[in-house]
């Protein structure tokens, strides 16, 4: 189970005042935890991560194969 709830969606009111690095830092700290909370849940389900990861693999391997195939030129095809 995850550490902490997702933040998804507005949950509150905007400032007016914010500054661009304070809302770098909320970010930056935010993106740390959702890759964390990721980590966690591929600790803790090792077998799915690891199948997603294959699967995932395999069909980027199929897709970079056929647009390899697409693009090659008919004379190079029959050689």
């Amino acid at each position: 189970m995850a550490r902490k709830s997702l933040n998804a969606g507005f949950t509150g009111d905007i400032e007016e005042n914010a500054r661009v690095s304070t809302k770098a830092k909320t970010a930056i700290a935010k993106a740390k935890d959702e890759a964390g909370m990721v980590a966690a849940h591929a600790v803790d389900h090792p077998t799915v991560t690891g199948s997603a990861v294959l699967t995932f693999g395999l069909l980027g391997v199929a897709v970079g194969y056929l647009l390899g195939t697409a693009s090659a030129t008919r004379a190079r095809r029959l050689l």
